[in-house]
């Protein structure tokens, strides 16, 4: 009975009291820094309002003096420095300077107004702290067992932004409480709204509305009209969800509801909610659409796709502010001018195309990746026909596709390392027939035809299905597997053990495929793709970037290297897959690919090296349903985009034997 009615008393008083000690916990954290608590808002109030006091502020948890009091350095802002391995710029992320707006007179009525009806209806009635919607939040909250409301004011935001971290502790809500008080006690609502609206994040990399108004339309705040207004309001609350560049349909809808609120508030008439939107957005749908050079603002960006894969990795382990202001120096191992090389022979391969398709689907699209061979150094990366806001994917990097016919190197490579087949041994060409299960597979030729009894090397040159089948099934499939894995880094589950490897059914990335092909430019040693070299920082401290090791063993002996380069140099010429694309295109570099092409023509590729790089193209639709066409091969769209980029990066430089 006793330890029943202990039970009921400690659930009955634990919760208070564990509340009551987390209150008094927060109030003594705020009375001890009290002071340097003002000192900091006097601090951020000057460097708003008076020109030239701009400091890096740093974001998240990278250091703090005590438990929920964020620190500064006194340093200036310095851009992000991204440069090629030869030292070129590559593109610089920065943080806009003295792009504050200084004066709250300068502050739109309707900008405040939209965001006090956004995010804080009772603004101007409360001292800090909307008690009523605190209460209800803490209620969802306990009824979901989960964070699923908020009831912070914009004051309370404010503190939020100027003087905690970003973890959702109660410890940090009753700390941020304190301070917003203090902040409503020493500034006026207008000087409170100027603070939040100069130290919001808006997206893309824009800090503060003013940066967000030059961005987002080109005008600086004092001239943003009420649709522009309700945008930035609606955006603040989450930016990546609700930017218009990325999310269209979200921006209007967000905006929508931004109007509607300041139609409940009064602040403008509810007959004329859907009249401004169809206004900002028959004006602004143009805008939104137009390109893009890159996700985030840039006073520097040599090469988009580059940018977008740096940014990304950055993004992994540094913080924002830290990347637009830190002074971060990035070394690459990518090349700016086969980059560029790449970025042109993609763009005008796929405009070609573009002009001779008569459908009305959506555009075909490519990848095309370089790598060092002797290092996995990746010396380009083209994800597209060009980077925009509606254009983001990587096709280089991000996507994975059945290679089709460029496997059939590597079940070639294993045959001749095993010591039974050499290209000049003969194999019969003829149709092939399956049954299993009361299924039958009769994969064919491309062309239909047969040509008989046929040397290796001279089947692999043309491609033919049927003897790569044949000699798949009279080698180690497990070996053949064990060789893909080793030279493209995927595991050796993701690829399908059964004859249909023999015609490319596995999926792989641009990049994986030219890191495979690497082997036989290194003498049968697999490489690791990397891009990034170092990071330092301002002071020229190393912060990460390596190298991967190299791999202490080789999957496949030189003289198998020199055999498989020797036959894949014949596909360029008379009867190889590719023979046509290299007379098109004037194509005489030493070199050595094949091409390969996916059922119902979905998917172009052409993979290939030279003695200094190695490098892949794949070219088809994002939606892998839709086909490229009767006839659209490798050897007819991919090969000319390969070798039109290979001879762009050897026009200015000299070419070497493969061995």
């Amino acid at each position: 009975m006793a330890r029943a009615l202990l039970a009921v008393l400690a659930a009955v008083l634990l919760p208070p009291l564990l509340a009551a000690g987390m209150l008094v916990n927060g109030w003594w954290n705020y009375r001890r820094l009290e002071t340097s608590i003002v000192g900091k808002m006097d601090q951020y109030y000057l460097n708003i309002s008076a020109p030239n006091r701009e400091d890096y502020l740093l974001e998240g948890d990278e250091v703090f003096e005590v438990p929920y009091l964020a620190s500064k350095l006194s340093v200036a802002a310095v851009p992000t420095r991204v440069l090629d391995a030869s030292g070129r710029l590559i593109c610089e992320f920065s943080g806009e300077k003295t792009a504050y707006v200084r004066d709250p007179a300068e502050l739109p009525a309707f900008l405040k107004k939209a965001l006090v009806a956004t995010e804080d209806g009772t603004f101007y009635r409360h001292g800090g702290l909307n008690y009523r919607a605190m209460a209800r939040a803490m209620l969802a909250n306990l009824r979901h067992l989960r964070h699923v409301q908020g009831g912070s004011t914009i004051t309370q935001q404010l503190a939020k932004l100027m003087f905690t971290t970003r973890k959702k502790t109660y410890g940090r809500k009753i700390f941020e409480a304190f301070c917003a008080r203090k902040l409503e006690r020493k500034f006026t609502k207008d000087q409170l709204l100027l603070m939040y609206f100069n130290y919001a994040y808006f997206g893309h990399g824009a800090f503060g509305v003013e940066s967000a108004a030059r961005f987002y339309f080109g005008k600086s705040t004092r001239d943003l009209d009420l649709g522009e207004s309700a945008m930035l309001a609606g955006i603040v609350n989450s930016p990546g969800r609700f930017s218009p560049y990325e999310n269209p349909a979200a921006a209007k809808a967000r905006q929508r509801t931004v109007l509607t609120r300041m139609a409940k508030l009064g602040y403008i008439p509810a007959s004329a909610v859907e009249r401004y939107c169809d206004e900002f957005w028959k004006a602004g749908d143009a805008r939104f659409k137009a390109p893009e050079s890159s996700m985030w603002k840039m006073t520097v960006n040599e090469a988009p796709y580059l940018t977008e894969t740096v940014r990304r990795a950055l993004g992994r382990e540094f913080s924002r502010e830290r990347i637009t202001k830190g002074g971060l120096v990035v070394r690459t191992t990518f090349d700016l001018e086969i980059q560029k090389a790449a970025q042109q022979a993609l763009r005008e391969g796929l405009a070609a195309f573009w002009r001779e398709d008569l459908s009305t689907g959506p555009r075909v699209q490519g990848g095309l990746a370089a790598v060092e061979p002797r290092s996995g150094a990746v010396l380009a990366l083209v994800g597209g026909a060009g980077f925009n806001f509606s254009n983001q994917l990587n096709r280089a990097l991000d996507i994975a596709r059945p290679a089709g016919s460029a496997l059939k190197p590597f079940v070639y490579a294993a045959a001749f390392e095993s010591g039974r087949y050499r290209p000049e041994d003969r194999m019969l060409d003829a149709p092939i027939r399956y049954r299993r299960g009361g299924k039958v597979w009769a994969p064919r030729n491309y062309n239909g035809k047969y040509y008989g009894e046929v040397t290796l090397a001279e089947a692999l040159q043309r491609s033919l299905n049927s003897v790569a089948i044949r000699l798949l099934e009279a080698v180690d499939i497990d070996a053949v597997i064990g060789l893909l894995s080793g030279a493209a880094g995927i595991p050796r589950e993701s690829w399908p053990r059964n004859l249909t490897l023999a015609l490319g059914t596995a999926d792989v990335s641009p990049l994986q495929l030219a890191a495979a092909y690497s082997v036989f430019a290194n003498g049968g040693r697999p490489v690791r793709p990397y891009f990034i070299a170092s990071i330092e920082d301002r002071d020229g401290a190393a912060l990460g970037g390596a190298a991967p090791a190299p791999a202490s063993e080789t999957v496949l002996s030189s003289g198998t290297c020199r055999a498989v380069a020797s036959v894949l140099r014949g596909v360029f010429g008379a009867g190889g897959t590719a023979h046509a694309a290299a007379l098109r295109t004037g194509f005489n570099v030493p070199a050595a690919g094949k091409t390969g092409t996916t059922n119902d023509y979905r998917d172009a590729w052409f993979a290939g090296f030279t003695a200094d790089l190695s490098a892949a193209v794949w070219v088809g639709h994002d939606d892998m349903r839709a086909a490229l066409g009767q006839g659209e091969t490798g050897g007819r769209f991919a090969a000319p985009i390969w070798m039109s980029f290979i001879k762009a990066v050897y026009r200015n430089r000299p070419t070497k034997p493969l061995f």
